[in-house]
């Protein structure tokens, strides 16, 4: 209760025009609303920056309260609005701010150096998993239906007329050769 009185002072005499409570305000109500603003932002910069346009537009429009008791709820429309507003202006609703030629000519070639390893890997896998050897049986049908064709274990063991246990088995010596391989120690 006596909480409820210091803030009510609080906005009391920020409605009075004196700033000096807008710290103290800004203390305890940032715990509340920056939640919301980060949820509803797309990065932590735009969540600081959305953050004061929040602060700022609490100080402009602080007279428009006419329920002090009714601050919690107001700041909390007040941010929601920011973000929404934020995001609407043409500069910001592009997602990202512009990289400089250099910069963006290296995240580009990065990206594209990731997505051709990631690709060489991804074949060399597939080739592993259709080289394996047919002994012991069904290793490899086993593996080729989990890894290469995203077969739930269940259904596999639907489709050899297997028990669940042997399929598992199976996956298990196909991931052991597998490791061998590609020169992976056992877990």
């Amino acid at each position: 209760m006596d909480d409820d009185i210091v803030i009510t002072g609080l906005i009391r005499q920020l409605q009075a025009r004196d700033d000096k409570p807008l710290s103290e305000l800004m203390k305890r109500y940032n715990p509340r609303v920056w939640p919301l603003i980060l949820a509803e932002s797309r990065n932590y910069q735009d969540a600081e920056d959305i953050l004061s346009r929040t602060w700022v537009s609490v100080w402009e429009n602080i007279d428009g309260l006419r329920d002090v008791s009714s601050f919690g709820g107001w700041i909390r429309q007040i941010a929601y609005n920011a973000c929404k507003r934020y995001y609407s202006n043409a500069y910001h609703s592009q997602g990202e701010r512009p990289y400089e030629d250099e910069a963006l000519e290296w995240h580009v070639n990065r990206n594209a150096e990731m997505r051709l390893r990631e690709e060489g890997l991804k074949a060399d896998a597939i080739e592993a998993v259709r080289h394996l050897p047919s002994e012991p049986e069904y290793v490899r049908e086993v593996a080729i239906l989990f890894y290469l064709h995203d077969m739930p274990l269940k259904v596999i063991a639907e489709e050899l007329d297997l028990p669940l246990g042997t399929v598992k088995r199976k996956l298990f010596e196909a991931r052991e050769l597998l490791r061998k391989e590609f020169g992976v120690e056992s877990e």
